[in-house]
């Protein structure tokens, strides 16, 4: 009797989700409350398989979004679906799967990439400064946890980045933050290197926006005069030439 009771909740869970996964894309989302500051425009396909021409938030624009549903995910209680989107050198790219469990959202095998001038226009911060390279943020895996993750291993990179200002321009290089998780909080160790200056530690995310940077500074004979000249106002320069950097505060 037990089994058969098994089976017909399977059945079920299974003839229920088959139903919904059918459902047009623009059906389901006709039933859907979006915020305010959300659009999707021109839904085709699905909820198992689908695209987006445009999604819009906070006047951030993504196009060409293409979604894949995982069917086992769902029989087992998560929500996974493979993503895809963006096109071209100047927009935002990428792909990956996303999820949520009982355990909260999950990703895995996941990248985003951008150029550091469309993050910039994206921020809408008024950054008295222009950039140049491309961003790439790549997650190997991440569960969510209290206060922000129960593991975490990814990695964000900035390549042939560059920063024009009105005091010089600044050779950034390549500059690499590996990722994880301690005791719930985001952890990055960072590693920047160019002909101008070098710059290695680490820096730490908690709970209520708290953040700490401890790093050291090491700028060469290449960088800028108008650009040294500026930089005891982060630290005082020891006898290797190094500047101490520690910051802490709340974001």
């Amino acid at each position: 009797m037990k089994s058969k009771l098994l089976m017909a909740g399977f059945v079920t869970v299974a003839y229920s989700s088959f139903l919904i996964g059918t459902l047009p894309a623009t059906l389901a989302l006709s039933y859907v409350s979006l915020p305010t500051n959300v659009t999707i425009n021109q839904v085709e396909g699905t909820v198992w398989q689908g695209q987006a021409k445009r999604v819009s938030f906070n006047e951030i624009e993504v196009d060409d979004v293409r979604w894949d549903t995982s069917v086992m995910a769902l029989l087992t209680g998560s929500a996974q679906v493979y993503v895809e989107f963006g096109r071209g050198k100047n927009s935002l790219r990428g792909s990956g799967e996303l999820g949520y469990s009982s355990n909260g959202a999950y990703a895995q095998d996941f990248t985003a990439s951008a150029s550091s001038e469309w993050l910039v226009r994206a921020s809408n911060a008024p950054l008295p400064v222009a950039t140049q390279g491309n961003v790439k943020l790549t997650i190997a895996e991440m569960q969510q946890g209290q206060p922000w993750c129960e593991q975490l291993n990814g990695q964000l990179s900035w390549s042939n980045a560059a920063i024009e200002s009105l005091l010089g321009n600044v050779e950034i290089g390549s500059a690499v933050a590996n990722l994880s998780c301690d005791n719930g909080a985001i952890v990055a160790n960072i590693k920047q290197s160019s002909n101008q200056l070098k710059l290695s530690g680490s820096a730490k995310l908690e709970s209520k926006g708290k953040y700490s940077l401890s790093a050291v500074l090491v700028p060469s004979n290449e960088l800028p005069e108008s650009i040294r000249s500026n930089l005891r106002y982060i630290g005082k320069e020891n006898a290797k030439g190094e500047y101490k950097i520690n910051y802490a505060g709340r974001i």
